[in-house]
């Protein structure tokens, strides 16, 4: 019987992983919208903690990222670049934090604030760092998107 239970608990921990594993998406150049970001953590003395990069991400929120963009393009600074023939806008924001605190970091999110109220546009889950106070982190969000 607890052999059982064991076994079904382990099961459903698996399937809980497998689900979550399928809900990141893999963003791809030519597929609509490309989005890669890089991340690096530095100690308070500027020595590198740790540097993560990825175009794969969870809790994607389209609609919301497409008016966000739509807003950072209307700056007008952002380059436009031919790949393959096609034309896209290339759009770069960096993202800055300095910690007071100590902490675990397990993903790097990207969010904005509409209308009084912060919004979760996109989230890279990975195993985490740790900070203490005086670390920073700066997240560089590159966004490459068809010029419509």
């Amino acid at each position: 019987m607890r052999s059982t239970i064991i076994i079904t608990s382990l099961i459903f921990l698996m399937a809980i992983s497998l689900t979550n594993y399928t809900q990141a998406i893999q963003t791809e150049i030519g597929e609509g919208i490309f989005i890669f970001v890089q991340t690096t953590v530095r100690n308070s003395d500027g020595q590198l903690i740790a540097y993560l990069e990825s175009s794969k991400f969870t809790d994607l929120d389209l609609g919301a990222l497409g008016t966000f963009l739509d807003f950072e393009s209307s700056r007008g600074d952002d380059p436009i670049v031919t790949i393959e023939g096609r034309e896209y806008e290339v759009i770069r924001r960096v993202q800055s934090k300095v910690f007071s605190s100590e902490d675990l970091v397990a993903s790097t999110i990207l969010s904005d604030n509409f209308q009084g109220n912060i919004i979760q546009l996109a989230r890279f889950a990975h195993d985490g760092y740790s900070v203490s106070p005086g670390d920073t982190l700066d997240s560089m969000w590159t966004f490459i998107r068809p010029v419509s």
